[in-house]
């Protein structure tokens, strides 16, 4: 069975998008996401590109999810994760640790799903004072 990494960064309230459009975006954490993927394949949404670029290694394509491969790691920011939870064995999260407006929100229990936290770490953003980034799994 497929087993895949999925990111996401959302604020204090669980929010990803307002009207269509990302709530913030940061330079470092694109960074150190894509650093810390080393050696996998980094599956994104055509919506996403403009943040990683000029970073290598990065597949755009319509449903990241369902075209990553196993071992593989997708980063989303505009696709509900609930029905792909069967395939995520892990899951990071980064946290703007700010309130930002938003219409959609991330809307999955994580404890609740089967994933356990693994490690937590905190950073200083190029635009956020305090990212943090929690990774979680399920076996």
């Amino acid at each position: 069975m497929k087993k895949i990494t999925v990111a996401l960064v959302i604020d204090d309230n669980g929010g990803m998008l307002l009207f269509g459009k990302r709530q913030s975006r940061d330079r470092i954490l694109i960074e150190e996401f894509v650093n810390s993927m080393r050696g996998k394949k980094i599956y994104i949404s055509s919506f996403s590109r403009l943040i990683f670029e000029p970073h290598e290694n990065i597949t755009v394509c319509e449903n990241p999810i369902s075209e990553c491969e196993s071992g593989d790691v997708c980063f989303i920011e505009n696709i509900d994760i609930a029905p792909y939870l069967d395939v995520i064995n892990t899951l990071i999260v980064y946290h703007w640790n700010r309130l930002y407006p938003s219409d959609v929100k991330f809307n999955v229990d994580i404890e609740k799903s089967g994933y356990k936290l693994d490690s937590s770490l905190e950073f200083a953003g190029s635009s956020h004072e305090k990212i943090t980034k929690e990774i979680y799994t399920k076996e």
